[in-house]
């Protein structure tokens, strides 16, 4: 968590100098900036990793899936035409260069080489779980991405592209080696603590525990197109997190801009987003307890205090999601009673978490006698409010069951991908051709 202030300043000198550099494929030192950290240490680099990881996750990537997803509304300017699916590759350039590359997995990577190189075992594991939250997230919007030859500066300005089903493959790979590093002695006199570890300050077991959901999530992703995707799944829900536990940043919400949470930074300054439609009015007509604590029942153009305060957290992953994750599973296993006990632990997790009562879970409890796919999508689309997950989820799913608005310009459909940004299309050579946003990634296979 994020406490000091002390602890947000260095991080964010960091992101600002690797924000600073367009494309993470071209730095190498040239024209070096002397507020860059020299000889950095994993230490000096995890605060400001995760930091940048929760804006990032809290921003674009929020806000593109909440508006596909109907859960806000783009009101104007920019956002009214994501809303109608109207954008450009220069719409997801910033994301994918400021964003990803460029400020968070450029410096990921380079903590986990230097903590490879320095014995630094646990830095290492921590580093390689970041590079899994961030490179999923990328896949998953995009499809193939550089992964293996991105982040070698001048020495490759093009990378190849790695196809979605390396990539998963990959994100695995990187998730096993992390629970391995994290659940031995590395000998290592450095350890992450409480100064430099704003998410579990320095607990190794929560991170073992948040690499284990994250697998349980990556298998499930694939269940259209691996036949052992629910068998992998089930087997990491018990080492993953326990009721109470997750992973997010919590903002300490002061006056200085640099502290404060994403989506409230994005309404003060922009305010082109409303937050009704479709997800106000499923909330409202069932009389959702969670409703006056995920929008503003006063101003449809505020977020309710939950989410839309300074202070409010970003979670990457949470109890809830991973409940929801083994509910999916177990029904599409064909253990409904398991599947319905999931759900029902589920959404009372999700409560506990949003307004700390589960009076409203009997309006929705289930049996494995009536429990079906869509109750459980629908809660989890419900739960996991401004998460990119939830277009994830729909894609794999087709639940909920959205109507594109009127005036959309995918003819009635809705988008499935992002176009690969501008500045990949002019100076990657590489880069596959954009065609439509209706383009399905592997995972999303028919």
């Amino acid at each position: 968590m994020l406490r000091t202030i002390n602890f947000i300043i260095p991080a964010l000198i960091l992101i600002i100098v690797a924000g600073g550099c367009k494309r993470a494929y071209f730095y190498n030192g040239i024209n070096e900036d002397p507020s860059q950290l020299h000889d950095p240490t994993p230490s000096s680099i995890l605060a400001g990793v995760e930091l940048a990881s929760a804006y990032n996750w809290g921003g674009d990537p929020s806000r593109f899936a909440s508006l596909f997803m109907q859960q806000t509304t783009g009101a104007a300017n920019q956002s009214a035409n994501y809303s109608l699916y109207n954008l450009t590759p220069d719409d997801v350039d910033n994301m994918w260069n400021a964003g990803f590359y460029a400020s968070i997995m450029s410096n990921t990577d380079t903590l986990i080489k230097i903590a490879l190189t320095d014995g630094q075992l646990h830095y290492a594991g921590i580093g390689m779980i970041m590079m899994a939250v961030n490179l999923g997230q990328v896949t998953d919007f995009w499809g193939d991405v550089p992964y293996t030859e991105a982040f070698k500066g001048l020495s490759n300005t093009s990378p190849k592209y790695d196809s979605q089903q390396q990539l998963y493959d990959t994100l695995q790979s990187l998730l096993d080696r992390a629970i391995t590093y994290l659940s031995a002695d590395d000998g290592s006199e450095f350890q992450p603590s409480k100064s430099d570890d704003l998410m579990y300050e320095g607990d190794l077991t929560l991170w073992v525990k948040f690499a284990h959901s994250l697998k349980a999530k990556f298998y499930l992703h694939t269940v259209k197109v691996n036949t052992s995707a629910l068998t992998n799944c089930l087997a990491q829900i018990s080492s993953g997190f326990a009721a109470g536990e997750g992973a997010n940043i919590t903002f300490v919400g002061s006056n200085a801009v640099t502290t404060q949470s994403p989506w409230f930074q994005f309404n003060d300054q922009r305010a082109d987003i409303t937050f009704d439609g479709y997800l106000n009015d499923l909330m409202y007509a069932a009389e959702d307890d969670r409703y006056g604590v995920y929008f503003d029942t006063s101003d449809s153009t505020l977020l309710g205090a939950l989410y839309g305060s300074e202070s409010s957290p970003v979670y990457f992953m949470s109890y809830d999601e991973l409940k929801f994750i083994e509910a999916e599973a177990q029904f599409r296993n064909g253990n409904k009673a398991a599947a319905a006990t999931a759900y029902n632990d589920a959404v009372a997790a999700n409560l506990l978490r949003t307004v700390d009562s589960t009076d409203y879970l009997a309006n929705v409890q289930k049996t494995a006698a009536n429990i079906t796919l869509q109750d459980i999508m629908v809660q989890k689309y419900i739960a996991l409010f401004l998460s990119p997950e939830t277009w994830t989820d729909w894609r794999r799913t087709g639940y909920p069951a959205l109507t594109a608005p009127t005036g959309n310009v995918l003819n009635g459909a809705l988008p499935r991908s992002l176009f690969y940004p501008s500045s990949e299309v002019r100076y990657n050579t590489n880069t596959p051709s954009n065609t439509t946003l209706t383009r399905r990634v592997w995972w999303d296979a028919q």
